[in-house]
């Protein structure tokens, strides 16, 4: 009987180990899907990963490092780290953190990658592994970079795994950089910064335990060609001209992060154009339609472009008192593309806002 009492305690014991370790069925799910409206840029991803979060930016700068951290010990206060050295670049940023199959190594991952870029031509800029990277790097470089979506476009498990992605991170046992530089098919230059680790857990309960052991793999690029895009501007007089010629007018100058339908304020001078034409035509009334490029399925893109095309027409209302009944929002997503949508160029020309002649 005591026997039988020991065994039964050390079976529960292992059931509820058990039942602690199991992963919650909602992360997992997170976990083997694909961010919306994602997509690999430039470089094909890992065998197997899924793409956890991702933001891209049509212009922005970025910092990258070329000397370990320094700055810091366990008794400083961690804000004073910085890196020995940097390159500052500019033009479109893509961030893309992805999640790997379990049983990979870290080693591994980046090989994958290096291997790929110096098939591409690519030059090593700067690299480092584990301890090496400096004290407390992570801390610079893994959880301050890590995506904290904000809004609609992710659910709840989504943004709870990427907020606390790369806050749990041994540097001394598994963490690994390579930066570099190479000419990407459509010209300019991309620069590429890898950081890829191992997430030891943490306090966080079910988010902690979905991401424990779990190697992750943060990827910035940054192509310098790309600043030119996205940046024409139309007058009054040209939009009204395109309007009576062709009935429509493609309209780059109004901008919004990714995977957000807040109109950003250097939009301002395209809206006050737009308004113009309006107020000095009476009697026009106009479509404004939204556009995506085919990252992403339909639906997403699709009702990303109507959130939008509502943004422009409730912005043109509210702020430049143009009546709502001459303003008709319809988002189409990528189905009226003007460009093959299998380069960065002709995506670029796809994402844009149109008016349309009632």
């Amino acid at each position: 009987m005591r026997i039988s009492c020991r065994l039964l305690v050390v079976a529960l014991i292992f059931l509820a180990s058990t039942a602690q370790a199991q992963v919650d069925p909602r992360f997992t799910k997170v976990l083997g899907s694909n961010a919306p409206g994602s997509g690999d840029q430039l470089l094909p991803r890992y065998a197997g990963s899924f793409i956890l979060a991702q933001t891209r930016k049509d212009f922005d700068e970025l910092a990258l490092p070329l000397g370990k951290a320094i700055g810091a010990s366990y008794n400083s206060d961690t804000d004073k780290l910085r890196y020995e050295k940097t390159q500052t670049v500019e033009g479109r940023l893509t961030r893309t953190v992805y999640v790997v199959p379990p049983g990979r190594s870290t080693l591994e991952v980046l090989r994958n990658y290096t291997n790929e870029l110096e098939a591409k031509g690519a030059k090593t800029l700067f690299q480092c592994s584990k301890a090496e990277c400096g004290e407390e790097f992570h801390k610079l470089h893994g959880a301050p970079r890590a995506l904290k979506p904000e809004g609609t476009a992710y659910d709840r498990e989504r943004r709870d795994l990427t907020r606390n992605v790369l806050e749990y991170v041994d540097p001394n046992a598994d963490q690994r950089l390579w930066v570099g530089q190479f000419t990407p098919p459509n010209g300019g230059d991309a620069y590429v910064s890898i950081y890829v680790a191992t997430q030891t857990g943490g306090s966080n309960g079910d988010v902690s335990e979905a991401l424990k052991g779990r190697v992750l793999v943060m990827l910035d690029v940054l192509e310098t060609k790309a600043m030119q895009t996205n940046l024409a501007f139309v007058s009054a007089e040209q939009i009204g001209g395109a309007l009576g010629k062709d009935g429509r007018v493609a309209l780059y100058g109004i901008l919004f992060d990714f995977d957000k339908a807040d109109i950003k304020p250097e939009s301002d001078k395209q809206l006050a154009e737009m308004a113009n034409l309006l107020k000095s035509s009476a009697g026009l009334k106009v479509f404004i339609v939204g556009h995506t490029d085919n990252k992403g399925t339909l639906a997403y893109n699709t009702d990303l472009s109507q959130r939008r095309a509502d943004a422009v027409a409730k912005a043109l209302a509210t702020r430049f008192g143009i009546a709502a009944d001459r303003l008709v929002s319809k988002g189409v997503g990528p189905l009226s593309p003007l460009a093959p949508n299998d380069t960065e160029d002709g995506q670029a020309k796809n994402r844009r806002v149109e008016l349309v002649r009632q």
